[in-house]
């Protein structure tokens, strides 16, 4: 890698930066109801895909040497489906965990050097070089396909479409 540490992961963390907003925009006037309601019974609802990302950043941030817990006990990180997650957490309480996780995350991102980005991954993930930065690379796709899932079950409840603004 070459270049500085906030060159190379800039473009890492605008999509991050991205996901953070649009992610709250998807639930942007959704009641608890709502996010419950399947749009079938072989797809997610908001409150799953929305705890599950939730878990997903609080995983990554300790891949990066932070200390965030799960905020849901860590049943929506490893969760192989929606049929093994009996209660799922309020819009609120997704909301405000998203939130705080989001702003540790995002200051770890800006305090990376090129020898953190750089080290071996201590995770494999398909697609990407074995090294940190390929890590977040992985991450930050793995939560646009996720905010893309959520924006179509919005669309499905019948909400106006997710906004980027």
């Amino acid at each position: 890698m070459t270049g500085s540490a906030a060159e190379t992961v800039a473009p890492l963390a605008a999509i991050f930066g991205l996901n953070t907003k649009l992610f709250l925009n998807c639930l942007d006037g959704l009641t608890d109801a709502a996010a419950r309601t399947r749009p079938n019974q072989q797809a997610n609802n908001l409150a799953f895909i929305g705890g599950h990302l939730v878990e997903t950043r609080a995983w990554m941030g300790r891949y990066l040497g932070l200390e965030t817990p799960a905020p849901f006990g860590g049943v929506l990180e490893h969760a192989t489906g929606i049929d093994a997650v009996p209660d799922l957490p309020p819009v609120a309480e997704i909301r405000s965990a998203w939130e705080a996780v989001s702003g540790a995350v995002s200051r770890r991102l800006d305090d990376l050097t090129m020898a953190d980005l750089a080290a071996p991954s201590s995770q494999r993930f398909p697609g990407v070089a074995a090294t940190i930065v390929g890590g977040i690379a992985f991450l930050v796709q793995h939560e646009s396909y996720h905010v893309g899932q959520m924006a179509y079950v919005r669309k499905y409840l019948g909400l106006s479409p997710m906004s980027y603004r």
